[in-house]
């Protein structure tokens, strides 16, 4: 065999998988397609600076003390110093709704008395809500699918409450319309609402090489612009793999982070369960402005804010292009420690879209259609900061169609299929799934779960 173990994309749970595994002295290689490795969560350069692709915050944040936690567990099975990460807690953010405004600081007694303050007569269902989140089994593996939609109703009558709470965990990590799982949702609740947000000082730029540093150290090769092409087969098992390039590799053990249904695209035999898998429907439309002077300078004082117009909240595709009624705002330069680091001047806005509509554009309209919503968001930036609107210095959007290309991803959709697969198995008994088709989102998610993949199947 060529290799212990071959790793299809470099995203950060395929990364994790091989920091792990080559610490147990397996010999690794990962393809990716793309020229920069993090998927998702990679980087690319404009102008000479370095701009993060997917980076809003780095999630699960807690003291070093917390040794039980998500956050300090991750960096201990890939044997990182907490250091490496230069994480910058966030001062506050924001959920604001029509006549109701909420800040999360990192505290939550404080966003708890939050909501006490702010609807009183939710304040006990709140805390039985907590107490069913708090003693759930939320990693139960492949446990059916249960709506939070109807476990928290069960809690709160407020369905503004309800919409406030779904909004940031929604946008931060739900596959599903309208609804999410109860497990993704516990996941998520812990890891804004209970632990709470940060962000590396300079961006995911020296994680990613520190973790692709640790790989080729210990004898694992990582090979760029260049991606599976074919995975070949005998109903059993994977026998062998076929590059971009023609290259034929073999391997006892094969993982792969590029999502379930195209993975299974990729094989010469079904893969019925994979191929299954409905492709994710939600997309979004971001835009980076670069400003002539950081958003603070604007009265942008909050790390983040999550602003919905309509008093509901709607998670789906949009029937229109860009679903302008919700925002979400990053501005990275806010985050305790970070005035001077160069992302100071970013601000980054964010709204559902249709990547039906957006996958279908040529070239042209492509290139129209991203006009026409820089001028809305320059319209809806004006209304609230008009000082703001007349810095821009100049703006970079990226849609559903920007995902798909760079990618692969179904539909452009960064959260994957609705559908997850948490023990990462499938009918080929050596070809396992790690990534967000296994239900772990998010920077400290994904590298999670290519940890917990190594574990489960190779170290048992």
């Amino acid at each position: 065999m060529d290799y212990d173990v071959i790793i299809i994309g470099a995203g950060l749970s395929g990364l994790a998988a091989a920091v792990r595994l080559t610490h147990f002295g397996r010999k690794v290689r990962i393809f990716e397609r793309h020229c920069f490795p993090g998927g998702l969560n990679s980087w690319y350069y404009r102008n000479g600076e370095v701009i993060d692709v997917g980076l809003h915050a780095l999630t699960n944040y807690v003291p070093a003390s917390h040794r039980s936690a998500p956050l300090n567990m991750m960096l201990r099975q890939l044997r990182l110093r907490r250091d490496v990460l230069e994480l910058c807690p966030q001062t506050y953010s924001l959920i604001e709704f029509p006549g109701q405004q909420l800040c999360l600081n990192n505290d939550f007694a404080a966003f708890s008395n939050e909501i006490t303050r702010n609807f009183p007569d939710q304040a006990d269902g709140f805390q039985r809500l907590l107490e069913h989140i708090r003693h759930s089994d939320y990693f139960a593996s492949q446990a059916p699918f249960q709506s939070a939609q109807e476990v928290v109703s069960s809690y709160l009558t407020s369905r503004q409450l309800r919409d406030i709470l779904f909004m940031p965990l929604m946008y931060y990590g739900n596959p599903c319309v309208e609804d999410m799982d109860f497990k993704q949702f516990c996941i998520m609740f812990h890891s804004i609402y209970l632990e709470g947000f940060s962000r590396p000082k300079v961006g995911m730029k020296g994680l990613i090489q520190t973790l692709v540093e640790r790989i080729r150290s210990a004898g694992g090769e990582l090979t760029l612009n260049n991606g599976i092409a074919e995975i070949h087969g005998d109903g059993q098992r994977i026998t062998s793999v076929t590059d971009d390039k023609g290259q034929t590799h073999q391997a006892e053990t094969f993982i792969s982070c590029i999502g379930a249904r195209e993975t299974a695209t990729l094989c010469n035999i079904p893969l019925p369960e994979w191929l299954a898998a409905r492709p994710g429907q939600i997309g979004f439309l971001e835009t980076i402005f670069t400003l002539a002077q950081p958003p603070a300078s604007f009265g942008i004082k909050a790390c983040t804010l999550f602003r919905n117009e309509k008093a509901v909240f709607r998670y789906a595709p949009p029937e229109t292009p860009v679903d302008f009624d919700s925002q979400v705002y990053c501005m990275p330069g806010n985050y305790q420690g970070c005035e001077e680091i160069p992302a100071a001047r970013h601000l980054r806005m964010t709204h559902l879209a249709n990547p039906t509509y957006w996958l279908n554009l040529t070239p042209e309209a492509n290139l129209k259609a991203k006009e026409t919503v820089l001028a809305r968001q320059k319209e809806i930036l004006a209304a609230s900061w008009p000082e703001l609107a007349e810095s821009i210095l100049s703006a970079e959007v990226m849609t559903p169609k920007t995902i798909f290309r760079y990618t692969g991803r179904l539909n452009g959709s960064i959260y994957g299929s609705p559908d997850k697969f948490s023990n990462g198995t499938c009918s080929l008994k050596n070809l396992f799934l790690c990534g967000t088709d296994q239900g772990l989102v998010g920077i400290v998610g994904s590298l999670l779960s290519g940890i917990a993949t190594v574990n489960r199947h190779f170290l048992t």
